[in-house]
């Protein structure tokens, strides 16, 4: 009797290549989506960095430049901090004033229960800090890292200014804006300490 000389493949090798194949494109899917996610934050944290060393650097250039005399600072918060500005004028010793406007708007956040709080009339996030001329105020707007929307269909950004601190104790002005992302935590921000007439 002749031998036939098969050359193909069975169907059991046939379902073990196509599992090897599967096995090793989930695998590299997940390396190539860990590096994805990576490299976003870096992105993030290069966003983040430059808009916090670009705004610092414009604010510590005046206040070494021309030198710090007096600073007089308003503010206005709800009583439930959802909504706060600080507006900090600045005069130098040269005579001229800048202003220094931080604005915080929160909207709810995505799991908040609307029922505990009927009173809060809910907005869109909105940052904004302004600093310049008095009047003529250049707008820094914070990057847009992206955003969700709550439960009232609002927009919930990804990078928010989490804390305003301003004081001025002991003739030292002292500027924090911390900013929160969900990835990057509250590690960066605008920190600004300046003596006051020194």
């Amino acid at each position: 009797m002749k031998k036939l000389n098969n050359k193909g493949f069975s169907t059991v090798e046939l379902l073990v290549c196509f599992v090897l194949i599967v096995i090793i494109t989930v695998s590299m899917y997940s390396t190539v989506s860990t590096y994805r996610n990576k490299q976003q934050i870096e992105s993030y944290k290069e966003k983040i960095m430059t808009y916090t060393n670009l705004l610092t650097k414009e604010i510590q250039d005046d206040l070494i430049k021309r030198g710090l005399v007096s600073v007089a600072v308003s503010e206005a918060q709800d009583d439930y901090k959802h909504s706060e500005s600080y507006a900090i004028l600045m005069t130098f010793r040269d005579g001229s004033k800048k202003n220094l406007k931080i604005e915080r708007i929160l909207a709810r956040d995505y799991d908040y229960d609307v029922s505990l709080d009927g009173n809060w009339e809910d907005h869109d996030d909105y940052f904004m800090i302004s600093y310049g001329n008095v009047g003529a105020e250049t707008k820094y707007h914070i990057p847009n890292l992206g955003y969700g929307e709550n439960a009232t269909k609002k927009r919930v950004y990804d990078l928010r200014i989490q804390n305003i601190e301003v004081n001025t104790k002991n003739s030292i002005l002292t500027v924090n804006v911390d900013f929160y992302h969900v990835d990057l935590k509250t590690r960066y921000g605008i920190h600004l300490v300046c003596p006051i007439n020194f």
